[in-house]
């Protein structure tokens, strides 16, 4: 028996399985169409808005403009650095990272339009 030690500082992974590169295509697309409408929404609320103004005679303030313009980054800026998190991942979690930051874009979308209405 042999008492040399084995130092090896690896740590201990699992060998990591990629997902067939058409499951994650079909994950990206699934959801850029999701974060896609999110963004057509955002679009459709300053066109509207803009037209509601021009019809009143006003012109939209710097409070509407500025919550409007973020209502219109958020989608984009979202799906992108859901993406950057969880490229490496697999598909599955790949899907929950960008599951998780749709969520959240929904929600500062609905905090958008109560702005807007407040």
């Amino acid at each position: 028996m042999s008492d040399a030690v084995v130092d090896d500082a690896r740590p201990l992974r699992r060998p990591r399985r990629e997902g067939a590169p058409l499951q994650r295509i079909a994950v990206v697309a699934g959801f850029a169409l999701l974060y896609g409408w999110d963004l057509v929404e955002a679009i459709a609320n300053l066109v509207a808005l803009l037209a509601f103004a021009a019809a009143a005679g006003h012109p939209l303030n710097s409070y509407a403009w500025l919550v409007l313009g973020s209502a219109i980054l958020v989608p984009p800026a979202a799906y992108v650095c859901a993406l950057l998190i969880g490229w490496s991942r697999g598909p599955l979690l790949l899907a929950a990272v960008l599951g998780t930051g749709w969520a959240a874009t929904a929600a500062l979308g609905l905090t958008f339009e109560a702005l807007l209405r407040a």
